[in-house]
């Protein structure tokens, strides 16, 4: 008697099978995890950021002080995921110098757009990011450094368009 090859029940073969159809299974999960993952970070920022940034050329020198000079922490106080990070990436592409982009370390509880955290020796730094950020309120604590701490209210929406910027 002859063996049929297509035999269902040859435990070899069907284990095979069954080997087969799971790397299939787990790769497909991995492209989807990855596509979803890629889509998510394309997502982060809208094509208008992305366009803006390439084009934009750092602010011109106001306040005494360029862009540049200035050390900027982003720190988010909202439940808004992300938000910090696309406010930082736009700072940046105006020519600041992001440190820091986190959750609050204070957990303040704001109610407004925002604060402005700075030292005395970052009053002029603290005015250039305020032209950027609008109606913030601005707050002088007892650090030496120069940084200035852009905190993020609720009612925060998007940063002064570079081009409604007034110098000091």
């Amino acid at each position: 008697m002859r063996e049929d090859p297509y035999d269902d029940n040859d435990p070899t073969r069907s284990r095979r099978r069954r080997s087969i159809i799971t790397f299939t299974i787990v790769l497909l999960l991995l492209f989807f995890a990855v596509w979803y993952a890629m889509s998510y970070i394309r997502a982060d920022g809208s094509p208008s950021e992305r366009a803006s940034s390439s084009t934009t050329q750092s602010s011109p020198s106001t306040c005494g002080i360029t862009p540049e000079q200035v050390e900027v922490n982003v720190y988010n106080a909202t439940n808004r995921d992300g938000l910090a990070g696309r406010v930082a990436s736009q700072l940046t592409a105006r020519g600041f110098d992001v440190k820091t982009v986190a959750n609050d370390p204070k957990k303040a509880k704001l109610d407004g757009v925002g604060n402005l955290r700075y030292g005395s020796n970052g009053r002029s730094g603290a005015k250039l990011v305020g032209l950027h950020t609008g109606s913030f309120e601005m707050i002088q604590d007892a650090r030496k450094r120069t940084s200035v701490d852009v905190v993020l209210g609720p009612k925060f929406t998007k940063l002064v368009p570079e081009a409604d910027i007034k110098p000091c």
